[in-house]
This record gives C-alpha cells, sequence and structure tokens, in this order.
C-alpha cells in the first residue's frame, strides 16, 4: 500500500512537471487575481488605496486669469511739480498785509491746493484719472523772499497705469492772487512735462471754480 502512494505520488509529480509553462503561469495570474479580488480586500485597506489614487491625482493648475490679475496690479509711485510764481515787483501796503495774513493761516487750511488730470479714462467713473489732491510745499516760508520768481514743490501718488498727465488743477485758497507762470511734472517715464501757464489765479472766494491748464503736448 504504501509503495502504491510512493508510485502515485511520483506520477503527479512528474505530470505536474511535464504541464506547459504557460499553463502554470496563467494559474499563477488567475490566483493572484483571486487573492487580490476587492470583495477580498478589507475595508481599511481599501480606504488605504483610495486615498493613495487621491495623492497620485495632479493639483489644479492656477488660472490664467488669476495670474494675470496679480501681476497686472498697478503699484504707485511719486511725481514731483514744480511750480514757479511770478511776484510784483512792488506791493502796496494791503497787499503786503494781507500775503502776511495768508502765511499765518496756512496751517488751517489757506493754501494752494493742485490735482493732476490723466490723458486716460477711468473705466468706472468714465472721466479722466486723476491723482491725490496736494498742496504747495513752503508757501509761509517763502512769502518773504525778495526775488522775482519764486519756486515751489508739491509731490503726487500716482498709479502704474495712470497715463500721461494732460492736465492740471490749480486751487487758490489764499485771500490773495497769485501769477502762475509754469507747471513742470518730474517722474514719468515719458519725460518732464510742462504746462505754461501764465496766469493770475483768483482766491477761491472770489471765484470757486478749479483753474485748469493743459499740458505743452496737447496744444
Amino acid at each position: 500500500m504504501a509503495g502504491a502512494k510512493e508510485i502515485m505520488g511520483s506520477l503527479m509529480v512528474e505530470k505536474s512537471s511535464l504541464l506547459p509553462s504557460s499553463f502554470i503561469l496563467q494559474h499563477n495570474l488567475q490566483h493572484n487575481k483571486l487573492c487580490f479580488s476587492p470583495s477580498l480586500i478589507p475595508q481599511q485597506q481599501k480606504r488605504k488605496l483610495n486615498s493613495r489614487k487621491v495623492l497620485r491625482t495632479p493639483m489644479a493648475a492656477i488660472s490664467e486669469n488669476l495670474v494675470r490679475a496679480v501681476q497686472e496690479k498697478p503699484v504707485q509711485f511719486k511725481v514731483r511739480a514744480v511750480v514757479i510764481v511770478k511776484k510784483k515787483n512792488k506791493e502796496d501796503l494791503k497787499e503786503t498785509i494781507v500775503n502776511h495774513f495768508d502765511a499765518l493761516t496756512e496751517i488751517i487750511g489757506r493754501n494752494v491746493v493742485l490735482e493732476l488730470l490723466s490723458t486716460e479714462i477711468d473705466p468706472k467713473t468714465k472721466a479722466p484719472k486723476k491723482s491725490n489732491q496736494a498742496v504747495l510745499r513752503d508757501w509761509s516760508k517763502k512769502s518773504k523772499i525778495k526775488a522775482e520768481r519764486v519756486t515751489y514743490t508739491v509731490d503726487f501718488i500716482v498709479d502704474s497705469n495712470f497715463g500721461i498727465p494732460g492736465a492740471i488743477t490749480v486751487t487758490n485758497k489764499h485771500q490773495k492772487e497769485f501769477f502762475l507762470e509754469s507747471i513742470t511734472i518730474e517722474g514719468f517715464a515719458c519725460g518732464a512735462v510742462h504746462f505754461t501757464c501764465n496766469s493770475w489765479v483768483q482766491s477761491q472766494k472770489d471765484h470757486p471754480e478749479k483753474r485748469i491748464f493743459f499740458s505743452n503736448m496737447l496744444m
């Protein structure tokens, strides 16, 4: 009996060794498929596999419009206006007193206010783009200068998309008129922008409207 079992066993071994390799490979693949069948994978292992799939998924690209909006965001920079005021050769006593009074009251808002207007239109307001309003410096300090012309400066803050200044408004909040000879704006990429004024600027109490002057580029 034992001898018969040994013979049968040897025959089975010899028979298996005679099986084609393709048959053995197919058998192993089917076995592995059954072992990794989704129905046989525990729920916890399924979650791990799913999480791995999610991690392999590429992240969504940032919108080109968002990148363009960040790149085109305007930045602010400062430009300077050089203002030349022509003084009278002789002033009477009344004019001297008024000038002295204007110099003392500059701290309460009696000054000269300027504002730049661009040649480009603001898409929101449909009007020319505007700078901030700025005040002439050192009006009171220079009121006693004995010269035919006095130079003042004023700084503006504008955006990088402001464009080219085509006009400038002037508001005289002093008690007395003054003769404005010229204004030159420095700091734009296009170079210096000149405003030839040669005009008296009346006090706001006499003429409430702002005086407006156009640059030489538009003439």
